[in-house]
C-alpha cells in the first residue's frame, strides 16, 4: 500500500513527532511504501510544505491523489497558523477538508487539542473531522476532551486514542544540567538504534527493504559528529559553537522556534553571500 504521511518527524524531538515516527516505522514494517511531507523545514521528510496555513492546505490538495491512504498529523501551521483569526481559521479548515476529501482512507492525528488553534469544535472543524475515516488522539484524556468539545456531532465520528508507547528499560536520558559526554551520547544512540531494529525485524529474520541503511552498532554518529562534540586542544570556530548551540536549542521546547529561525536566517545569508553553498 502506498501511504502519504503529512507531518513532522524528528528532529526536533517532540511527543507528536515521536508518535508519528512510531507510526511510520509500523507502516514500513508492514511492507507499505511511505512518502513523508513535513511542514517543519528541519524535520526528516521526502518533501516539505513551503508555508503554513492556507498555502499548505492547497499544496496538500495537489499531493493526495495517487496514494492508497493518507495520514495527517495536525500541528501549529497545519492546517491553521498559530495566530490565525477566526475567518482565516474557518477558511483553512474548509480548504483542508476539501483537500482530504480527494484522498482515500484518511486518518487525522491530533496529539494535543492545543495544536489546532481555536480547538476542535465548530462547524468548520467538523467538516475536517468528517473528511477522515478516523481521528486519533494522544490518549483517553485527550479523546474525552475532543468528544466534549465537538459535542453531539461527534457521535458519527470514529475517534480513537493511540496505544501507550512502551518505554524501554535501557532508554536512558539526562537530567537538566547533567553533562552528556561523547561516550554517553554514542551509547544512548546505539541502544535506541538496536531497539528500533528489533522492532522492525520480522519473525522469519528476512530483512526489509532499506535494512542496510539503518544505523549499525557503533556507527550511529559520523566521525565529524564525534570530532565536533569531543574536547579539542584547537579552539573551536564560531561556526562550530553556533552548531552546538542550535543542537542544544532543538532539545528545549521553549527554544526550538528560535533555533529554526536562526537556521532559516543563516540559509538566507549564505544564499546571498555564497550562492554555491547549500549548508
Amino acid at each position: 500500500m502506498k501511504v502519504l504521511v503529512v507531518g513532522s518527524l524528528p528532529p526536533p524531538e517532540r511527543a507528536r513527532s515521536e508518535a508519528l515516527r512510531a507510526e511510520v516505522v509500523s507502516l514500513l514494517a508492514d511492507g507499505d511504501t511511505v512518502e513523508i511531507v513535513a511542514p517543519d523545514p528541519v524535520a526528516t521528510a521526502h518533501r516539505y510544505l513551503t508555508a503554513g496555513g492556507l498555502p499548505a492546505c492547497i499544496q496538500v490538495a495537489t499531493m493526495v491523489s495517487g496514494f492508497d491512504s493518507v495520514i495527517v498529523q495536525l500541528q501549529p501551521g497545519l492546517p491553521v497558523r498559530a495566530r490565525a483569526g477566526r475567518l482565516e481559521r474557518s477558511l483553512c479548515l474548509f480548504a483542508f477538508a476539501l483537500a482530504l476529501r480527494r484522498a482515500h482512507r484518511v486518518e487525522i492525528r491530533l496529539e494535543r487539542l492545543e495544536d489546532l488553534p481555536g480547538g476542535p469544535g465548530g462547524r468548520a472543524a467538523l467538516r475536517l473531522w468528517r473528511a477522515a475515516e478516523r481521528v486519533v488522539t494522544e490518549d483517553e484524556e485527550q479523546r474525552a476532551r475532543f468528544l466534549d468539545e465537538v459535542g453531539r456531532q461527534a457521535d458519527r465520528l470514529v475517534v480513537t486514542s493511540r496505544p501507550a508507547a512502551e518505554v524501554a528499560d535501557d532508554e536512558g536520558a539526562w537530567a537538566d544540567g547533567e553533562v552528556a559526554s561523547v561516550e554517553n551520547v554514542l551509547e544512548l544512540v546505539r541502544r535506541r538504534a538496536a531497539r528500533e531494529r528489533r522492532a522492525l525485524a520480522p519473525s522469519d529474520a528476512a530483512h526489509l527493504a532499506g535494512w542496510d541503511r539503518l544505523p549499525a552498532p557503533g556507527l550511529a554518529m559520523t566521525d565529524s559528529d564525534t570530532a565536533l562534540l569531543a574536547p579539542s586542544e584547537v579552539p573551536r570556530k564560531p561556526a562550530d559553537l553556533a552548531r552546538i548551540a542550535l543542537a542544544a536549542a532543538d532539545r528545549r521546547p521553549s527554544l526550538w522556534r528560535f533555533a529554526r529561525a536562526a537556521r532559516l536566517a543563516r540559509r538566507g545569508v549564505y544564499a546571498v553571500l555564497r550562492p554555491g553553498r547549500t549548508d
